[in-house]
């Protein structure tokens, strides 16, 4: 069955996250990312399905922040919480380095090799073809580049109890995706690590996420023990990648054939690349890698193929 699109445009995802009982998600996806991105926030970073920015904070000391999203409600809403705290952390001149940009996963408008890192969490449950998403993913990634991907974990130990007192029929153990609903697809992890492979990544850490989530725990337990419990879980248990979010580090480890080389992508003083952002895009309807995008007030043209973009509130709106 083909999942149908979640629709953000008409739904406020921050109130997915606000209500109360999502705070141990929360801590459990940011207690993992620490571990994943620490010592490692320099360059380029894309937030692919980046929300409303929940994560923005996790790698703000990137030297350039690229926030993507299919929904331009997301990407508003994305737009405003970043404004809100650079403003209160008195960083608020920081807000040049970060860019927002309405894309298709499964059709990046970047170009080949020019990305330094990237993140997704809670995008590839929603996809009919990870494979797809994760080849574009390490199209844009630099060599030696890496990625934190996150996906819904089929073979979790809530439905591999459920499966062995016969409550559920699907069993927790093939390879094939279950379908959750209309809109959300679970993988096995050994067909997402397949596919991370197959697409010249190697892997480095896995990180079994919200082991807890249980709601009879989660309702009769504080949330700092139940946060005290999933440190030593993700700690001493994610070999088994028994959560229902599994976390995996990859790293690129080769390079394209086709790779758009910026002049100079070094550091400057006070970590501000020379580089201009239009040099990282490509129009998403030729995929012409040897041009540069032009920007005329509102409108962004393609020299190639003369598609137009808009640019709507800041947000680059480069949606085929």
């Amino acid at each position: 069955m083909e999942l149908r699109k979640s629709d953000y445009e008409n739904y406020d995802y921050r109130e997915f996250w606000e209500a109360s009982n999502r705070q141990y998600e929360d801590l459990s996806e940011r207690i993992a990312i620490r571990k994943l991105i620490k010592n490692e926030q320099k360059g380029i970073i894309i937030d692919i399905g980046c929300g409303y920015g929940r994560l923005f904070n996790e790698y703000i000391d990137f030297d350039l922040i690229i926030m993507l999203d299919y929904s331009l409600n997301n990407l508003n809403n994305a737009k405003s919480l970043v404004e809100d705290f650079l403003s209160s952390t008195n960083k608020i001149k920081e807000n040049k380095k970060v860019y927002f940009v309405a894309g298709d996963a499964n059709n990046l408008p970047f170009k080949s090799e020019v990305i330094n890192a990237a993140i997704s969490v809670r995008v590839v449950h929603h996809l009919n073809e990870p494979q797809k998403f994760i080849s574009e993913v390490s199209r844009i990634l630099k060599n030696d580049s890496f990625f934190i991907l996150e996906f819904a974990n089929k073979r979790n130990l809530k439905n591999i109890l459920k499966f062995l007192i016969r409550r559920i029929k699907d069993s927790p153990f093939s390879l094939e995706p279950t379908n959750v609903g209309d809109t959300i697809q679970n993988n096995h992890p050994k067909t997402i690590t397949g596919y991370l492979k197959s697409c010249n990544f190697k892997i480095k850490s896995i990180i079994s996420v919200s082991n807890l989530r249980i709601t009879f725990l989660k309702k009769r337990l504080k949330l700092s023990v139940l946060i005290l419990l999933e440190k030593l879980f993700q700690s001493l248990f994610s070999f088994m990648k028994l959560g229902p979010s599994i976390f995996v580090k990859a790293l690129k480890t080769n390079h394209s054939k086709n790779v758009f080389i910026i002049k100079d992508d070094n550091l400057l003083k006070n970590k501000i690349f020379d580089i201009d952002f239009l040099d990282l895009l490509l129009c998403p309807n030729c995929k012409n890698q040897n041009i540069k995008l032009e920007v005329s007030y509102a409108t962004i043209k393609c020299p190639s193929c003369h598609k137009r973009y808009l640019i709507k509130n800041g947000i680059y709106d480069l949606r085929v």
